[in-house]
């Protein structure tokens, strides 16, 4: 399990207010980009309790309806914000448009962003 910084100079478990994306390698793609206000370790842990215990979540089902494995999993930080949530939404979706992710994928962001309205 790695996360990784493309543009983020500090320990992940110190920056918070981040644009990330979860990436499996198998994919070759992005699955999901997101954002917090948390730090980034905090979504990375998150995203690993999901995918153990099979929770109902989109980025989770992936997972385990597709064959990957731990060390297929990746978190990156792709940018880190200031501003308030609505912000961090607006610069989440530049993100999306900015690695023209597969329909697919788009499909498990519409449905996360679903559950939580």
């Amino acid at each position: 399990m790695d996360i990784v910084s493309l543009s983020l100079p500090y320990n992940a478990d110190e920056v918070s207010s981040v644009v990330y994306a979860v990436n499996f390698r198998r994919c070759r793609r992005y699955v999901y980009v997101g954002e917090t206000g948390g730090t980034l370790y905090q979504r990375h842990l998150l995203t690993l309790s999901r995918i153990r215990t099979q929770h109902s979540d989109p980025v989770a089902e992936h997972f385990y309806t597709d064959g990957h494995s731990m060390d297929d999993f990746q978190i990156m930080g792709l940018e880190k914000l200031s501003g308030s949530g609505e912000y961090r939404k607006t610069m989440e979706q530049l993100w999306n448009t900015k690695l023209r992710r597969p329909v697919r994928f788009r499909s498990i962001t519409r449905q996360l962003i679903n559950r939580i309205a």
